[in-house]
């Protein structure tokens, strides 16, 4: 039985601890990279990133350093920066060879596209065709939306996707509002793929207020700005840290049919910090197991 299906039979609140206890953890292919991999456990479940910048080869460089210091990588695949199906074939062939067996396929930032694949699915559709591809494959879902795509639009491509992915991640969000009205609707969709809940890492305010609003975030977004003494707090170094919103989504984590199958950290480098924080919840909330004794969803 494999570590879905064994968590869909604990009870609750086990099923909870058990997906905290095993975060996949998002770094940035930056200059403190290995600083901020240095920070984590032996064998998590790094994530990397692929941005307009650095381009594509960053991000496999980078995954190549974390596979070789034996963490699972999972490599995001920006298809606005993929030339075309040579160029596509010849990253994944060079992620199996490393034994990179995932990777995370996303549209891009980029305004324009660089070669054939201007959106996520086009890459999808031609990714699954290779001959050789990495057995799992991941997808983003935007429930507070996107800035340029309407919804109608992400909808349609969220289902269309779900064909030929392997598991769903949100994009980060600070209430939980929002993630369980559109997981609510999800699930009346039909949608059956797992689906891991994005949440913030441990940043300053003013620093993750700035990354959410250059993101194109929304409602909870503001709510973030709305927290007790707004302006104070923003122009002081203090911290945000996601426990309100932990604690709000619990009943619902590790529930792969309702709720969230697994616990997706956004970062942004902060790795120490954000591993201090999801440790210390695993301690109060789950005291009957260590993160490092778990198993990686």
């Amino acid at each position: 039985m494999n570590d879905l299906l064994r968590l869909a039979t604990l009870p609750s609140d086990e099923r909870a601890c058990q997906a905290l206890a095993a975060p996949r953890y998002e770094l940035l292919p930056l200059a403190d990279l290995q600083q901020a991999a240095d920070a984590l456990p032996a064998g998590a479940v790094v994530t990397v990133t692929c941005s307009p910048r650095h381009g594509l080869e960053r991000t496999l460089a980078a995954s190549e350093t974390l596979a070789a210091a034996g963490f699972r990588v999972v490599p995001h695949l920006a298809a606005r920066l993929v030339r075309d199906r040579w160029h596509l074939a010849e990253a994944v062939v060079r992620l199996t060879s490393l034994g990179i067996d995932e990777c995370f396929v996303v549209g891009g930032d980029a305004e324009a596209a660089e070669g054939d694949f201007a959106t996520g699915l086009a890459l999808l559709e031609a990714l699954v065709e290779l001959p050789t591809r990495p057995n799992r494959v991941g997808v983003p879902a935007y429930p507070e939306g996107h800035p340029h795509i309407p919804a109608q639009h992400l909808q349609q491509d969220l289902e269309a996707k779900a064909w030929l992915a392997d598991y769903v991640v949100t994009q980060l969000c600070f209430e939980a509002a929002p993630l369980l009205a559109w997981r609510e609707h999800q699930r009346q969709r039909g949608m059956s793929l797992p689906i891991h809940v994005g949440l913030p890492g441990v940043l300053s305010r003013k620093r993750l207020l700035g990354l959410a609003t250059r993101l194109g975030l929304g409602a909870s977004t503001r709510a973030l700005g709305r927290q007790k003494g707004l302006v104070a707090r923003l122009l002081r170094p203090t911290r945000y840290r996601p426990d309100a919103l932990l604690e709000a989504l619990w009943p619902w984590l590790g529930d792969v049919a309702e709720g969230f199958a697994g616990v997706h950290l956004y970062t942004f480098n902060q790795t120490a910090d954000t591993r201090a924080w999801c440790e210390a919840q695993c301690r109060r909330q789950c005291a009957w197991q260590s993160p490092q004794s778990s198993p990686s969803l």
